[in-house]
């Protein structure tokens, strides 16, 4: 298709504007759409890029997992490389990206939707600097919680305090759990905006996130702590409903990877075909950016209880 994004420059340029209409998942829609939600699930949700997360799941478990019988006891040692490794993965994730789109703006501010680039001179940020600010939030507080769910949970497997299936008898169940787990992240995501735009969480919590109006690879998980425990709740169904330390993981992978991602605007160039909420209005909906092309003219910028848009299942869209 054609290069519709602005001139960088031009005068009145706001950034790049899509010449598609904004599309949106058939799951949520009433009456129930059952062909067309499958058909929905098999691309794009796992086809192309969920066989990726899943894939990397399982290289998480198999080989970058401390073994059961070391976290049969809490100890702070398998908990420490529980962390190291998932700051790694992160790091690595946005890391590349903020590489590539921003350090050496290697499409310079074609397909961006915000024509700026991350302050470096906001005092609403530590050290002035979003950057900085962002990894910081990511890294120390994000990380953390993260790494504390997913340790709990690990525990509780290991001591056979939660129920738990094993892939040799019930690698039916666990494939359609594997699927399942992107419908549940991006649930769980929505109703815990919902929550955060009540007045009281926004005002304590909700806010650090949407100071960042111009988002970056580094934006997704930079939340206040109150938020993280909120956001990686997500942890929770498996104490209840009968899954497998590879679920576990690849749950939070979506967590953490997707909002990096999601926050890249257009690092993989112009749609071609319509694109989803999640890949144009995530930024919108979730970091405070108000709408410039053709997205909902929904901003987050103040709290509300008014529900966000309707998300769209898929790792990107926490």
């Amino acid at each position: 298709m054609a290069d519709t994004s602005p001139a960088v420059g031009s005068p009145g340029s706001k950034g790049y504007e899509p010449d598609v209409p904004i599309t949106t998942s058939p799951m949520f829609d009433w009456p129930p759409r059952p062909v067309a939600t499958l058909r929905y699930l098999v691309t794009p949700v796992m086809l192309p890029y969920g066989v990726w997360w899943v894939a990397l799941a399982a290289l998480t478990w198999n080989y970058l997992t401390p073994s059961m019988e070391r976290m049969a006891s809490l100890h702070p040692g398998w908990m420490l490389q529980i962390y190291v490794r998932n700051a790694l993965i992160l790091a690595a994730v946005a890391g590349a990206l903020h590489l590539a789109l921003y350090m050496r703006r290697a499409q310079q501010q074609r397909y961006k939707y915000n024509r700026q680039w991350m302050s470096t001179t906001n005092r609403e940020f530590l050290w002035t600097n979003q950057t900085r600010d962002n990894v910081f939030w990511s890294l120390v507080s994000g990380v953390t919680i993260w790494t504390a769910y997913e340790s709990l949970t690990m525990w509780f497997y290991a001591n056979d305090w939660i129920p738990s299936v094993g892939w040799s008898s019930g690698w039916p169940y666990l494939s359609v759990l594997t699927v399942a787990v992107f419908v549940w992240s991006v649930t769980h995501f929505y109703l815990n905006h919902r929550l955060l735009h009540v007045r009281w969480f926004y005002d304590h919590a909700h806010y650090l996130h949407h100071r960042n109006v111009n988002t970056g690879p580094w934006t997704g998980i930079s939340m206040h702590p109150l938020e993280h425990v909120i956001y990686f709740s997500v942890f929770a169904l498996w104490w209840v409903v009968p899954a497998h330390p590879f679920i576990v993981i690849l749950g939070g992978r979506c967590r953490t990877r997707g909002s990096s991602a999601s926050r890249s605007a257009g690092a993989r160039g112009a749609p071609r075909r319509a694109p989803t909420t999640s890949t144009i209005c995530t930024t919108a909906t979730s970091s405070a950016t108000t709408a410039t092309g053709p997205c909902p003219s929904t901003s987050c910028s103040a709290p509300s209880t008014t529900a966000p848009p309707r998300p769209t299942p898929g790792c990107a869209s926490a």
